[in-house]
């Protein structure tokens, strides 16, 4: 009698752990999100079976999706056959900050919202906790996981395997696990299912202005010096931009980071005028540049390096002041960006040094030439849901050449010719970019 009802308990218990709601909590964003995540797990850990966080993660990543997006929060639920979605962030800071704890269900919907804090300290964590086991309360009274289990049987052709049942902590087990231990309470096997990945893609283009200023100091044929100067004032500038790294979402790690990037520009509508004439030269001026890099992300920071080649052309109507140039140059530098909200702001910094191999005409009026140049840029952009992304950029470039001149009674015959000495190259722009992303 007492080993038939041991083994009616047994099976009672087990049905229980495995009638638990399944859920996944994903990243709380913001400063103090880890936190805050980990009191959310303990307040739930005996009431729900968990699924990893990166499982869930590998599905937004194979569709391109994110969770705070209804559309990624259903795909996490369906793919992982989950009650609830629990995701959040982090308002405010020191003792002001709160954390909101969102639950939504396996349709990707917001069903329960709560916010305690601050994370960190022992009453918030409390409050936290509180709150989290709240928001639960509420997801069950909104939508019971009863509710998906029979429409998961109403259509059993579409419906997955069922998933075993996660095996819970013991409560010794849990008591040993300290605070900055706690990232997933149970261990859930990953589907088999091979993942789908696509690529990220980021098409921009644009218009913005462009100011350039060029000095170019001559021997003045007395001993002295004389300085030949171009000032193209603010010009229009139509300019692209393309990043695309084909490995972004590979199951490789290492192939995660590679980047390929490519910008260029030309002016529209630009004149110049000689020093000491209002004579207009026609002028064309354009931009290349393409490299090659890697960058390595964590959580919302990427850094890395990008190294390339590059073309500066500005071509000039033939003239005595000044001639046409074409910079031919190797860049290369570090590039940092960080998510400041989600994927809808961020902010890039970016920086590199150039080492010219051609100065192109100007070499043939100043003389043999080195010398070196360096760019820094700030953008600011984002993207939504859809894939409409945009772009603010503000950036300089700068060449520094330094001639060799030519030897005594051999200046060559063109209008501009002059022992050159050195000279500078200084340019602004700003460009505002619109395009698409995913």
């Amino acid at each position: 009698m007492g080993i038939l009802l041991g083994c009616v308990l047994s099976l009672t218990a087990a049905k229980a752990v495995a009638q638990k709601p399944r859920a996944v909590v994903m990243e709380f964003t913001a400063r103090g999100g880890a936190k805050a995540r980990i009191q959310v797990i303990r307040a739930l850990r005996d009431r729900v079976a968990f699924e990893k966080q990166d499982a869930a993660e590998r599905v937004l990543a194979s569709r391109g999706l994110e969770v705070s997006s209804k559309a990624g929060r259903a795909a996490v639920a369906e793919e992982l056959n989950l009650d609830y979605v629990i995701w959040g962030r982090v308002r405010g800071k020191g003792s002001s900050a709160r954390a909101e704890i969102r639950f939504a269900g396996p349709d990707g919907k917001q069903i329960a919202t709560k916010k305690a804090g601050p994370p960190g300290q022992s009453k918030g964590n409390a409050r936290i906790q509180k709150a989290a086991r709240a928001a639960f309360a509420a997801a069950l009274a909104a939508y019971p996981p009863s509710k998906r289990r029979a429409k998961a049987a109403a259509e059993p052709a579409a419906a997955p395997p069922p998933a075993a049942p996660a095996e819970e902590p013991t409560a010794a087990t849990a008591a040993a696990v300290s605070a900055a231990e706690i990232d997933e309470p149970v261990q859930i096997k990953l589907s088999t299912e091979k993942t789908r990945y696509a690529p990220i893609f980021i098409l921009l283009g644009g218009a913005g202005g462009r100011v350039r200023k060029i000095d170019i100091n001559v021997d003045d044929g007395a001993g002295g010096t004389a300085t030949r100067s171009y000032d193209s004032g603010i010009y229009l500038d139509i300019v692209f931009r393309l990043e695309l790294r084909p490995w972004a979402r590979s199951a490789t790690k290492g192939l995660r980071g590679l980047a390929l990037e490519a910008d260029g520009d030309f002016a529209v509508g630009l004149e110049t005028e000689t020093q000491g004439s209002n004579i207009k030269l026609d002028t064309k001026a354009w931009r290349v540049l393409g490299q090659l890099g890697y960058i390595h992300t964590i959580r919302k920071h990427e850094i890395g390096g990008l190294i390339g080649f590059g073309v500066d052309r500005l071509e000039i109507q033939a003239n005595g002041t000044l001639p046409s140039l074409r910079y031919l140059f190797f860049r290369f530098g570090p590039a940092y960006r960080v998510h400041l909200v989600e994927k809808l702001l961020y902010l890039r910094v970016d920086g590199g040094f150039r080492l010219p191999i051609s100065y192109g005409e100007l070499e043939d009026a100043f003389g043999s030439a080195k010398g070196f140049g360096f760019d820094a840029g700030l953008m600011l952009g984002g993207q939504i849901d859809v894939g409409f992304s945009y772009a603010l950029r503000v950036s300089a470039d700068f060449f520094k050449p330094q001639f060799s001149g030519f030897p005594p009674g051999e200046l060559p015959p063109l209008p501009a010719a002059a022992q050159g000495r050195d000279g500078t190259d200084v340019a602004i722009n700003f460009h505002v970019m619109i395009g698409w992303a995913y």
